[in-house]
């Protein structure tokens, strides 16, 4: 990794640790040496309904234009009322629980419908959820084989409730207890703009059915923010290696599923 990239994540970690005092540093670095961050998922039962009204207590992580990561596949923004948000992760004896809370200046949903399961979620405002169940930081999420996406892969949902998981190996199975749940909410910003919430329940049948509190998980989430109603404006990650934080699980966090 380059110097350029190092320096990013050095911010990004002082960020997180701001953010939350669930983060902690992984014992396996990145591969320049950088700490890699490590988020610990609390115990906690949690009802999907997009107010994260069940999140109260949980630590947040924030996230900002100059904490995260922009995947340069698209240009980045300075302005935390562009885009910003924060974020959360606990757990039950089933699933994984994620809660993303964004600000954003500006409401695009022109390329999605509610109820879709294969969605554009990249083009419209939407939340990725990306997931190494195996915990093999693999360098090529996304292997025409398909190996890896039976430990994870991509989980994207659009704020206004579309859905895809076409790059796991449960293609269209969101809103399926079984595999993956999720709920979302849109509320005006005070002055201008939108909060959108984000809930997420991913069981871990979706992470290789064998996950279990207790291990240690891969983890990252890049929030789409699409401002102009064409593909997305902006992409901007917790932690990833740029231009495509997707694609390398090695540039990823690591969650702790506390028993």
């Amino acid at each position: 990794m380059n110097r350029r990239a190092a320096g990013v994540y050095l911010l990004t970690l002082a960020g997180l640790l701001t953010g939350c005092r669930t983060v902690s540093v992984s014992e396996t670095p990145f591969p320049d040496g950088s700490p890699r961050p490590r988020w610990v998922a609390e115990p906690r039962h949690i009802t999907l309904d997009g107010k994260l009204d069940d999140w109260r207590g949980v630590r947040f992580v924030a996230v900002t234009p100059q904490t995260g990561v922009f995947d340069r596949e698209s240009p980045p923004t300075r302005d935390p009322a562009d885009l910003s948000y924060r974020f959360a992760v606990c757990h039950d004896a089933a699933a994984l629980y994620v809660a993303v809370e964004v600000s954003d200046d500006v409401l695009r949903l022109d390329d999605t419908a509610v109820g879709e399961t294969h969605a554009k979620a990249w083009w419209d405002d939407a939340v990725e959820v990306f997931l190494d169940g195996n915990h093999n930081r693999a360098p090529d999420a996304r292997l025409q084989d398909g190996s890896e996406y039976a430990f994870g892969g991509e989980f994207s949902l659009v704020a206004n409730g579309a859905a895809t998981s076409n790059c796991t190996a449960w293609p269209d199975s969101f809103g399926k207890p079984d595999f993956w749940q999720g709920a979302t909410s849109i509320e005006p910003r005070p002055g201008s703009g939108v909060i959108l919430r984000y809930e997420y329940r991913l069981t871990w049948a979706v992470l290789g059915g064998k996950v279990r509190p207790g291990d240690t998980i891969g983890f990252t989430l890049g929030v789409q923010d699409d401002d102009d109603g064409g593909d997305r404006d902006h992409a901007l990650y917790v932690v990833g290696f740029t231009p495509h934080c997707w694609l390398d699980e090695n540039g990823w966090g690591d969650i702790y599923l506390q028993p």
